[in-house]
């Protein structure tokens, strides 16, 4: 089964390794949901999660789903961390025509 980024935040956000009872969280969810886009995305999660094969290897794929979203939030404060940084820029490297790149750090 394949995940769209929006429905791995789905099941990062409000999953866990019973299966079961993340349908009913989701279910739960998209009747709370006033966003006509954002019910319809988690209806159709709902219903990818409604495929009995799921059931055998649900739990390993759910923990997957968990580690990769959050070694992504990880890196996106990485990112942020980096562009904070004072020291970092586009002034680090200065890049004057006819000369070789000059390293300023």
């Amino acid at each position: 089964m394949k995940l769209t980024f929006e429905e791995k935040k789905l099941l990062y956000t409000y999953g866990c390794a019973d299966l079961e009872l993340t349908r009913k969280r989701l279910y739960g969810v998209a009747g709370l949901t006033v966003d006509p886009d954002q019910n319809k995305l988690v209806l159709d999660f709902c219903r990818k999660l409604e495929d009995e094969t799921l059931a055998d290897w649900y739990d390993q794929m759910f923990y997957f789903v968990r580690s990769e979203m959050e070694h992504y939030t990880m890196m996106q404060k990485m990112s942020r961390d980096i562009e904070e940084d004072e020291d970092w820029g586009p002034t680090i490297f200065d890049e004057s025509e006819g000369e070789e790149l000059i390293d300023d750090v």
